[in-house]
Formats: structure tokens, sequence, C-alpha cells
């Protein structure tokens, strides 16, 4: 299945750079090829607005497609369960985004939907889109995959809801706070195989290195119902939970334009962000379809707080109450020291040759020694890593690697998603007992963001779960 929050960095809608367009005299704004965000087959309205909705827009798309036979039972529950997302998708666009546009894929045998629900192939998604702009719901863009080498790049279709649907919406009392994104049970464990080598993404008009492997399904084992009904739970439990920004509209607003015009930013400029998704899942990464393996990976992604910044993140309030995050100092490393049974102090970042302002470069070179399989190459070095004066990047990686021999062994051996599961673990363990203890412990990876007066008791649990597993402390920050 394409999951776009697994190809771009975790967020679990891939979405364009995205800017403001100037409105027509109509007032809606202006669609602009290949630009908007693509569609999500976990987005979805709540009910009883939802239903509301829906049935009123399938009526509509009865007259526009009128049939003279009926539906048998499962097409007709394709049809619905295509109308909700299509409609839902749309609505989120309105609401959260500045260009409300939904990217989609009309060919049949789009690649990105073959592991998809049977509502999602076989060109139907295409076929929905036409008859509710047909019936004036819908605002339509068709895509262009050009050929390689094109001067004009390929684009993905598109439609954004019409000014018609958004009133039909409002008056069923969908707002903002409808739109949820729930995962279903069968997607709350994934495993993929090994990253493949660079392909040619048509969209980018380029080369490109998968983030991930190809999806492998497996029967489920004991252990992967466990870890569902886990994740189930914990899904469930948050739903049930008040998890926002505790920052008034105009704050948030002086924040987002100071940040993005900060020249020291990178990626694309921040946006609000998108509160309604809170369930998560895990990924499982170096599987293999005919021995299905979960020792690598199983990370948690899928919660909105994962994908804001870490200054955004301080204003995270849980039911009203303002929140702390801690955090496994140098993670990996002091779990490659700990299996050894060694003790470390200080910042395992830290290289006194250097001085103290290159810690995000040797951060990451750290980070390409435990995850990758050889050095890192200076063309590899992100545009907002420079090297210190007077130094290359192989003398700082010989530096680390001098620093660091107690644990060089590891390096340039893929430990890293070997760590990463180790990590997971204890993720799961630590938001599965505040669960347990009826409170709320947000995972972000290697840290933890709970209420402040439930401080203390997280930190007892992460050292616990550290200790349980490596018979020393963590460096809790």
């Amino acid at each position: 299945m394409f999951d776009p929050g697994l190809l771009a960095e975790p967020f679990d809608v891939f979405a364009f750079d995205v800017e403001p367009a100037e409105p027509e005299q109509s007032g809606e704004v202006v669609l602009m090829p290949g630009r908007g965000t693509f569609f999500d087959e976990f987005i979805e309205i709540r009910n009883p607005e939802g239903m509301a909705l829906v049935e009123q827009v399938l009526a509509v798309f009865d007259e526009v497609r009128p049939r003279q036979r009926k539906r048998n039972q499962a097409a007709q529950s394709n049809h619905t369960e295509r109308i909700c997302r299509l409609l839902a998708n749309a609505m989120r666009a309105h609401f959260f985004r500045v260009l409300p546009s939904v990217l989609y894929f009309r060919k049949a045998d789009a690649e990105w939907y073959e592991d998809s629900p049977s509502w999602m192939r076989h060109g139907a998604l295409g076929e929905a889109v036409d008859a509710l702009a047909d019936a004036g719901l819908f605002r339509t863009i068709t895509g262009r995959k050009m050929q390689d080498g094109s001067v004009t790049p390929s684009s993905a279709s598109s439609y954004a809801p019409a000014e018609a649907l958004i009133g039909i919406a409002l008056e069923c009392g969908i707002t903002a706070q409808s739109i949820r994104r729930s995962i279903p049970a069968e997607e709350l464990v994934r495993l993929f195989g090994p990253k493949p080598q660079p392909e040619f993404d048509w969209t980018k008009g380029g080369l490109v290195q998968p983030r991930k492997g190809k999806r492998i399904t497996f029967e489920p084992t004991a252990e992967t119902a466990e870890w569902t009904a886990t994740l189930a739970a914990i899904n469930a439990f948050y739903r049930l939970q008040d998890i926002s920004l505790g920052l008034a509209p105009e704050q948030l607003d002086f924040w987002l334009t100071e940040r993005n015009a900060d020249p020291d930013r990178t990626g694309t400029p921040y946006r609000l962000p998108e509160t309604f998704g809170t369930d998560i899942y895990r990924v499982f990464n170096n599987g293999d379809q005919d021995n299905p393996r979960f020792g690598q990976g199983g990370r948690m992604f899928g919660g909105w707080w994962m994908h804001i910044s870490e200054g955004l993140r301080e204003a995270i309030t849980i039911n009203g109450q303002s929140t702390v995050e801690l955090d496994y100092g140098n993670c990996h490393p002091r779990m490659l020291y700990a299996e050894r049974g060694l003790n470390c102090d200080g910042d395992l970042y830290a290289l006194p040759e250097i001085g103290d302002n290159f810690r995000r470069l040797v951060k990451w070179a750290m980070q390409v020694l435990i995850n990758g399989k050889r050095r890192p190459n200076e063309k590899e070095l992100p545009d907002h890593l420079a090297l210190p004066p007077g130094f290359t990047l192989r003398e700082i990686v010989a530096l680390l690697e001098a620093r660091h021999q107690p644990i060089a062994d590891a390096f340039k051996t893929g430990a890293g998603l070997r760590l990463m599961r180790l990590e997971s673990d204890i993720a799961l363990e630590i938001v599965t007992t505040a669960m347990a203890e009826g409170w709320v412990a947000l995972s972000v990876h290697d840290s933890f963001i709970t209420t402040v007066n439930k401080r203390d008791r997280l930190e007892e649990l992460m050292n616990q779960a550290h200790f349980h597993r490596f018979g020393m402390n963590p460096d809790i920050n």
C-alpha cells in the first residue's frame, strides 16, 4: 500500500510545498497543477455530521450518474466508503490547508494504490471525482505524466471542494473538529523489506532513494497480535484525551511567520499542525516475505506531535495542562556502550578538537556511522550543516572512531535498525504503563511528553525500562 507518511519525513501525509494563491472573482482559491496534499485513505469525518453529509452527496451522485441496475452489497459498500473518504479529504484540505487541493492518481494501474483497499483501485477514485465535479461539488485539475527529460514536470491530478460542497458540509454541522484520522487494526503493525536502490520518480523528475522497502504482507503471530491489541488500546485512549497546542491563534501565527522567515530554517515552510491525527502504528524494517521477522525497526509513527518542531512541542497541552518533554540523551550510542557493559560520561556527540559549535554535524556523522554500512561522505552532507575550518569530513569521522573506539566495531554495520527495535520496545512499554495508570505519555521515538505533574513518574519509568534491558541507568535530559 502506498503510505505517504513512510515516503516523506515521517508525516503521515506527504505534501508538496504550497503557497497562498490569489483568489478568483468567486472567492475560491486558484488551483495549481501538482500542488496540494496527497489523498489519505485514513482521513474521515466523525458521525453523525459525517453521515449526514455523505447521504446528501450520495443522492446527488446518483442524479448525475444514474444506474439501471442496483449495486450489490459489496459494490455499494465500496462506493459509500469511496465517497466518504473523498469528502473527508476535501474538507480536511478546506479547514487545514492554505491551498485546499487533494492530490491523487487517476490511472487504473497506479502502483501507489496496488495494495490499497478495493474502493481505491482500478481508477475508481478518478471516476468518483469526475461525477462529483459534474455535480458542482468538486473543482478539479487532471494531472500529466511527462516523458523523461521533459522541461515541464509531471503532476498528479487534484480536486478541491467547491463552494456548493462547503455550504452543504457547514449545514450538516461539519467543523474542523469533525475531521479525524483513524487507522484500522490491520494497519497498526507494518513490515517492510530492505530498502531498494534509488529509482526514477516521475513526480520529481529524477532518481530518489526510497525511505522504505516494499510492503510485506504476513500472517499475524501471537507477538504481532499482542502489539496490534496494545496499539489499538492506546489509540482508543488517546482519542479520549484533548491533545492540542496551548497557543492562541495570534501567537501561533506569529510563531509561524517568525520561524518561516528564519534563514536557518530547513525544509518546507511550517504550517498549522493537524492535531486530529493521534493514532499511532509501528513500522518494522528489513523483513523477508518468505520468512517475516520483526527484529529491526519497530518505531511508532502517526501522532501529530511527532511531526512538529521541538520548539513548538513545548506548547503541547494534554487535557488543558502544560507539558514537559524528557529524552534519552545520546540514545543509540549509549545503548551500544551499555550492551558492552560500559558506562560513558558527558556528551557523546562532542569532539573537543573542533569546539562546541559543530555538535549537529558530529551527531549527523555518528548517526550515519551507526545506521549505515559505510562512512558518510561530503556529498551527503545536509545543506544546513557546515564543516569546521581546517577539517575534512573524513578527519571528523576519524576523530569519532578514535573517541568511540569501544563501540567502533558496530559502526558501518547497520546497527541502527536493531537499536530502534530496543528503543521502540522501551517506548511502547512506557506509553502502555502510563495508560494503565490513567495518565498520558506521548512518544517521539526516544523522547516522551507528559503533563508537568507526571514528570517524576515518567523519569522513573524511563530509568526502569532502560535498566531492565541494559543493567544501567540512562542519561535523561
